[in-house]
């Protein structure tokens, strides 16, 4: 069923107020006070939709995620092989506007449960992609999986906190050439 205007209008308001909190301090510092404040509207308003703010960000997250599946998908990024370049392509366009809220994100706490949820989809992608390429051994499978979606992911949060250099187009291609060796 599709959400009340009002509501949308609302929790839209909400998660802007917390981005614009987020370019100004810490999560850990954003009271609800200060988030209802911001974005106008009543505590009261807030406790309808929320119990938290971290759970308006987990909201944001897994609608970043279902994004990034869909697109993943629809390009064909894990069809018989981890396109690594691909992946990164696609990652990067899902982020893409909100470039500046996840390096601020990954300064702090608040981006572990979205890296989580983005490294499960790449380790699933890599353990399938093993199987089908005959590995046979499940827990073989499974370590390498890991160890690969561990690394990658760790790539991404350096490049992400600006530790690399590389422009966005640049870090996919680079990180997908010489990472992608790894699953051959």
């Amino acid at each position: 069923m599709a959400q009340d205007r009002r509501v949308m209008r609302t929790k839209a308001a909400l998660t802007q107020a917390l981005f614009e909190l987020l370019g100004e301090k810490d999560f850990s510092k954003i009271s609800i006070t200060e988030l209802a404040r911001r974005a106008d509207v009543d505590r009261k308003t807030f406790y309808l939709h929320y119990h938290s703010v971290e759970e308006i960000l987990e909201e944001f997250y897994e609608d970043m995620l279902t994004r990034l599946r869909e697109d993943l998908e629809r390009e064909g990024v894990f069809h018989g092989q981890v396109d690594l370049t691909g992946f990164f392509r696609v990652l990067n366009g899902v982020v893409g506007d909100n470039m500046p809220l996840f390096r601020r994100l990954v300064q702090g706490a608040g981006y572990t449960y979205f890296i989580e949820r983005i490294r499960r989809i790449l380790q699933e992608a890599a353990e399938n992609t093993l199987a089908a390429h005959g590995v046979e051994d499940p827990l073989q499978v499974h370590l390498r999986g890991e160890f690969f979606a561990a690394g990658v992911m760790r790539v991404y949060l350096v490049w992400l906190r600006g530790g690399l250099g590389f422009t966005e187009d640049q870090f996919a291609e680079t990180v997908g050439r010489m990472v992608g060796q790894c699953m051959n």
